[in-house]
């Protein structure tokens, strides 16, 4: 099968485009042919080295955990009603990489895939899972974000952002979104109440003086020196703060003002995929803007994502 891979870790130069043998599913997985992959942060950061105390590697490895396709192959134990020609999306997450979904061919967990939305082609599915799981987790699942409260959605830009914004909107919230000056329209048109512009106004003293008590939920995606404690800082007492590129400060406020704090990383979950996939399916959340590359650009994709300043979402086009 065609795929991108690497052998070892470094830039994005070290991505490979060539030949590999079609993984095999395992008893609880389905084989995917994969039409579209969904490009995310996580896969540079993996490719680059990093989390190796986390995730191992078996080399080569093929990035790449968000996919759309259809299914081809039922592993042995697979009996929840998936069969061969089915299209469906999907989170192909697991703690050793190795068979990623920039490939032709993936094996998935079953219980970690979902119908694609009504009305939407495998490019904009693609663009779904990790971004729509993550969001959600943090701030629904985890953060309990509710009707009349307030909501910090830092980068709101980006994949996660562009789809964390009008979820939160969905639940209720009075929303907040940093960016900069070029994606001020784009994360207002999210829905967004207030855009704060990062490189034109100090935005923790904005949100001082906007919410003096503190903000109900904080979706911190930033890195940087500071970011932590700026965010403990701007959550109000009883608030949280969900981290997802750092462990939380070790700061004695955090427990003195009974402030939830959790590092979150996505979790696979075919069920809560499919319930996100009817409210995109029925437009209540609108999905974010998609831009479609083919396979062999995996490595501009992948430098984009490393500079930064991308909207919506990424997405390799694996077939013609």
């Amino acid at each position: 099968m065609k795929a991108v891979f690497y052998r070892q870790h470094g830039s994005a130069e070290v991505l490979e485009v060539g030949e590999l043998a079609i993984p095999e599913p395992g008893p609880e997985q389905v084989l995917v042919r994969v039409a579209a992959a969904g490009v995310n942060p996580i896969d540079r950061r993996l490719r680059s080295g990093e989390l190796q105390e986390y995730i191992s590697r078996t080399f080569p490895v093929v990035p790449g955990w968000d996919f759309a396709g259809e299914i081809v192959a039922l592993g042995t134990d697979v009996n929840s009603g998936w069969q061969a020609g089915d299209l469906v999306m999907g989170l192909a997450f697991t703690w050793s990489i190795q068979h990623g979904t920039y490939a032709e061919y993936v094996p998935v967990d079953a219980a970690s895939i979902a119908k694609v939305p009504e009305g939407f082609d495998l490019f904009q599915a693609a663009a779904l899972p990790l971004v729509s799981l993550t969001a959600w987790q943090s701030i629904h699942e985890y953060g309990g974000l509710a009707q009349g409260q307030s909501a910090l959605i830092q980068a709101g830009a980006g994949g996660v952002g562009s789809v964390a914004i009008p979820m939160a909107k969905h639940l209720g919230a009075r929303v907040y979104a940093t960016c900069s000056t070029a994606s001020m329209g784009y994360v207002s048109e999210r829905g967004a109440d207030v855009v704060i512009d990062y490189t034109q106004q100090d935005y923790a003293q904005v949100l001082r003086d906007l919410e003096p008590e503190g903000l109900d939920v904080i979706l911190e995606t930033l890195l940087g020196d500071g970011v932590p404690e700026t965010a403990i800082g701007l959550a109000k007492d009883g608030g949280t703060v969900i981290f997802m590129n750092n462990e939380p400060p070790a700061l004695p406020e955090i427990e003195a003002r009974g402030i939830r704090t959790q590092f979150l990383h996505h979790r696979p979950d075919g069920a809560m995929l499919a319930e996100l996939a009817d409210l995109y399916g029925q437009g209540i959340l609108p999905a974010p803007p998609v831009e479609v590359l083919p396979l062999a650009a995996a490595v501009e994709a992948h430098q984009r994502s490393e500079h930064g300043h991308t909207r919506g979402k990424i997405v390799l086009a694996i077939g013609d």
